[in-house]
């Protein structure tokens, strides 16, 4: 859905109090938590429709912040699959199993990722926020103490003012790039992703195998597809035409992903290649700007906090703006102290994880996983 057209180069600029760049999950979320607050905002994105990710799991603790947001219900959707366990093989070749349902929040769910994006982007529009689909961010400057962005398609043009702007563009930052602000990388581990659908049924889990150059991630969903996930760095990935047998090499080695897909040669053909390492923002925030998601902080997928954290932080984050906006003059504090602490976790945690995995020590991949916990103090110093 878009807006009514302008003319071409209208010098007119629109007005609001916030504008978000950028309709993932933690920019809809923001755009919900300030529609809540009755901030006027607009939402600006490149794309006319949500796009398949990969990326699908939502573990069980994160139901209570869906229930802060209001859109826990989504969840109800028959295209999200309640699952009850994980099976790896991390650390032994055997397959072990996790069972979640003994937990405080018990499930957790398999989202059809494309469908719950449709499902935020309707209560967006449900809200009448003006969304600008399909415009590309040109411009970012201050300008009477204002924020203003230039967005444009290939027949329109125009100026949005406001007093702030959420940078929700994902791992690549745009609006912090236009700002002359770029990200920190931890580590250069890339992601090769593919679909595969399957022969036969099988349980609704999650597999996880490592091997010695990465590991595999295979998850469900309702319509008897896998998403295949395999995690390396990108030294390792061979260029051109290359990449396929080198996928086919590592799909080889494993021990139990093979006997779960056997992906044709198309869905390989069709696979995609996405960065998938560490990286952050020193400082998540300026005078007229905040960065929510994976403009702030881009997590390493063991640790199953992508989406969590992109509604997390589009939740906080506009409720830091709502802060400002009421001259709350920690408003921004308080979210930096909210990502400090949750990057000091992930990266404890994450070295735990990678520790775990001692087969391979001698391993180009597994001695660049060595990630230390105390890399924290460095973050938003």
């Amino acid at each position: 859905m878009g807006v009514a057209k302008s003319n071409l180069f209208s010098v007119q600029a629109l007005q609001y109090q916030v504008i978000i760049v950028g309709a993932g999950p933690a920019g809809l979320a923001a755009s919900l938590t300030l529609s809540a607050y009755k901030i006027s905002h607009c939402l600006i994105d490149a794309n006319t429709s949500a796009i398949q990710k990969p990326g699908d799991a939502l573990a069980p603790n994160a139901k209570p912040l869906l229930k802060q947001l209001g859109i826990l219900g989504l969840l109800e959707n028959a295209r999200h699959i309640p699952y009850y366990s994980n099976k790896s093989s991390w650390g032994t070749a055997e397959l072990h199993e996790k069972e979640l349902i003994d937990g405080v929040y018990g499930h957790g769910y398999l989202l059809d990722r494309l469908h719950f994006e449709n499902q935020l982007r309707a209560l967006v529009y449900n809200n009448r926020t003006p969304f600008y689909s399909g415009y590309k961010l040109k411009k970012v400057q201050t300008k009477d103490n204002l924020i203003e962005v230039e967005i444009q398609t290939d027949s329109d043009n125009k100026k949005i003012q406001a007093q702030y702007i959420i940078d929700a563009t994902g791992r690549k930052a745009s609006v912090c790039r236009h700002l002359g602000i770029h990200k920190e990388e931890l580590d250069t581990q890339l992601t090769i992703s593919f679909w595969h659908r399957l022969k036969q049924k099988i349980p609704r889990q999650i597999w996880i195998e490592a091997t010695e150059n990465g590991w595999w991630y295979l998850s469900p969903n309702a319509d008897s597809q896998v998403n295949c996930l395999f995690f390396t760095m990108k030294e390792l990935i061979p260029k051109g035409h290359e990449v396929l047998t080198f996928l086919k090499d590592e799909l080889a080695k494993t021990l139990h992903i093979k006997k779960i897909i056997e992906p044709t040669e198309q869905e390989l053909v069709d696979k995609k290649l996405s960065p998938s390492g560490t990286s952050y923002l020193e400082q998540p925030y300026g005078e007229n700007w905040l960065a929510v998601g994976d403009a702030a902080f881009s997590f390493d997928p063991i640790s199953s906090y992508g989406i969590t954290s992109a509604l997390a932080t589009g939740f906080y984050g506009a409720h830091a703006i709502a802060g400002k906006l009421a001259n709350e003059e920690d408003a921004f504090l308080t979210y930096r102290y909210i990502l400090e602490n949750g990057a000091s976790a992930y990266l404890q945690n994450l070295a735990y994880q990678y520790t775990m995995e001692k087969r391979w020590s001698n391993s180009y991949y597994w001695k660049k996983r060595l990630i230390k916990p105390e890399k924290s103090e460095q973050i938003f110093s």
